[in-house]
């Protein structure tokens, strides 16, 4: 590569791969933190890492790339960094930590696999912030393990009280949301203490936060799931009609006998065809052209599946509401699933998550970054697949029609009697 040069070449690594996403309260230090991985793990050019070793330039500065993000001294965009070890390759999503921009959050999270979320541990002799509670409710909402980076411990002198303190607090949220903490790490994120070598704590003998993320496994390949292939658009090629998209989950070859959706009409592979090239099998995240041996009504927005899916008009649902608007009792809304979009309507608010509590309460309204549990109904079928089983197909979208704004992010949990 012209003119850059690295601390060593950066890797490629066939084993593997892991997506973790940084989460937290403003100025907790996620930025800082994954500078300090980024620089203790070699994967910063040369010139940024001498920048760091003259004092020229903060970690943080290696994240917070756009102008605004510097400016204001947050995070504004998701911001994706690559770095590997010799045990395991790293995506890391930078997520937002102002209460503005939560939709950024559930955008990383949607492509993660673990949350990271850091606590400064000076602050938090307060107790922990709202929007920390926030981020560890909408991980869980989505599925994600959770590990606690409990950050600027040098600056409370590796404190072990304030540590344990912090730790029971966060214990009792992620009994309340029944979600799955896997570790808390006592680091310091511009120190280089606890993050990819071990230091600080003399009472502290887990593993640095690099060692816990390099010892979860990654979650099992979406090809395991169940067939799920959106079609997004019917090709022709001379007499042959073949339908095009990105397979969700599962795998395919020819001979599979498939379900064509909404009807579920039973139907044959013939052939598939990645990049016009036919091919012997293809997996999830390949995007395919498929030819069926029936002639069968399917155009985009319908769906090739395994012959066990299931529809229905109905399902009972959390959202992480987006919009500034809020909710309007009766109005539709764009539901979107895969490639299919179709009115919907909420029907019925079932409850609302208190953030300072994190409990189930009542109300009638649905404001901006609430996260709620409600009743859907869809004019056309849905896939009835639950987010914990099939999270590519059990995720949808809805959207404002009038004014295409994003409403909010939804996970199947139920499907209704």
């Amino acid at each position: 590569m012209d003119g850059v040069s690295f601390l060593r070449p950066p890797q490629t690594w066939s084993g593997a791969q892991i997506r973790f996403m940084t989460a937290g309260s403003v100025d907790d230090g996620k930025s800082t933190l994954i500078g300090r991985l980024l620089l203790d793990s070699q994967a910063l050019m040369r010139d940024q890492a001498a920048a760091i070793g003259n004092g020229e330039l903060d970690l943080a500065e290696l994240t917070d790339g756009l102008e605004a993000e510097r400016a204001q001294g947050i995070t504004i965009d998701v911001a994706y960094r690559y770095f590997a070890t010799p045990r395991a390759s790293f995506i890391i999503a930078d997520a937002p930590g102002h209460e503005q921009y939560t939709r950024n959050m559930v955008t990383a999270a949607s492509v993660s696999d673990v949350a990271v979320i850091v606590i400064d541990a000076v602050r938090a002799e307060y107790g922990l912030k709202p929007q920390t509670r926030r981020h560890a409710a909408i991980a869980s909402m989505m599925g994600l393990d959770i590990v606690v980076a409990v950050n600027k411990m040098d600056l409370v002198g590796w404190s072990q009280a304030r540590f344990d303190a912090i730790r029971a607090a966060f214990e009792d949220v992620v009994q309340t949301l029944g979600a799955r903490c896997i570790a808390f790490v006592p680091l310091s994120a511009k120190a280089g203490d606890n993050v990819v070598t071990r230091g600080g704590a003399s009472w502290y003998n887990g593993p640095a936060l690099v060692e816990v993320l390099e010892s979860i496994p990654a979650r099992t390949a979406h090809a395991d799931y169940a067939l799920r292939l959106p079609v997004q658009i019917v090709l022709r090629d001379g007499d042959k009609r073949l339908y095009a998209g990105r397979i969700e989950s599962g795998s395919l070859k020819p001979g599979d006998k498939v379900a064509v959706g909404p009807a579920a009409a039973p139907a044959t592979v013939a052939q598939v065809r990645i990049g016009g090239v036919r091919v012997p099998r293809a997996d999830s995240g390949a995007s395919v052209a498929i030819e069926l041996n029936e002639d069968r009504d399917l155009g985009p927005g319908g769906v090739i599946a395994d012959a066990g899916v299931r529809y229905t008009r109905r399902v009972i649902a959390d959202l992480c509401w987006l919009d500034e608007a809020a909710w309007i009792p009766g109005r539709r809304y764009v539901l979107r699933q895969g490639a299919l979009e179709t009115l919907a309507l909420i029907e019925k608010l079932r409850f609302v998550r208190d953030i300072a509590t994190l409990e189930h309460v009542e109300a009638n309204t649905i404001a901006l970054n609430d996260i709620v549990s409600v009743v859907i109904s869809a004019r056309d079928p849905l896939l009835a697949d639950l987010y914990a089983e099939l999270p590519g197909s059990g995720a949808f979208v809805l959207f404002d029609p009038d004014t295409n704004q994003t409403a909010a992010a939804g996970m199947i949990r139920e499907i209704p009697a």
